[in-house]
């Protein structure tokens, strides 16, 4: 009996180390299956960050070229004062009715206005408007 407790004891070991294999060949694909999961997600996050990537770059071009497009209109612009202010130099210095109309300081009301700052909204004109003018509410349509 000796030598069948033997056999029996090692078919056991036997079959123990087989389920032990078993179930670790199989943990070992479950491992295999998350890292390929983790994999592609990782792939498709980097593939999603070159697509920003590259829509930011082209962003930055369009805005390069609108910046650029921008520039040369101001450099034109600028162009077009200089030659406006020269011209309105030139014809002040030739013409002395001009140049004493020029020189003359501006009337009160206008520095008035100049000096007010820009109304910018509603809330601005009331602010600026004397407490005994009032001013009436917005509405959808007249009462009329």
């Amino acid at each position: 009996m000796n030598g069948l407790a033997a056999k029996i004891i090692a078919l056991i070991v036997g079959l123990l180390a087989l389920v032990t294999g078993a179930l670790y060949v199989r943990a070992l694909r479950a491992e295999l299956a998350d890292a390929s999961h983790q994999l592609d997600d990782v792939k498709q996050g980097i593939a999603n960050r070159d697509d920003s990537i590259r829509a930011l770059q082209k962003d930055a071009m369009a805005k390069a070229k609108q910046q650029a497009q921008l520039d040369r209109a101001q450099g034109a612009i600028a162009g077009k004062l200089a030659a406006v202010q020269q011209e309105n130099r030139r014809l002040i210095d030739e013409n002395p009715a001009l140049r004493a109309w020029a020189d003359a300081p501006l009337p009160a009301d206008v520095v008035r206005m100049q000096s007010s700052p820009a109304l910018t909204g509603a809330n601005d004109y009331s602010a600026s408007m004397p407490a005994s003018v009032g001013v009436y509410p917005a509405s959808d349509g007249s009462a009329h």
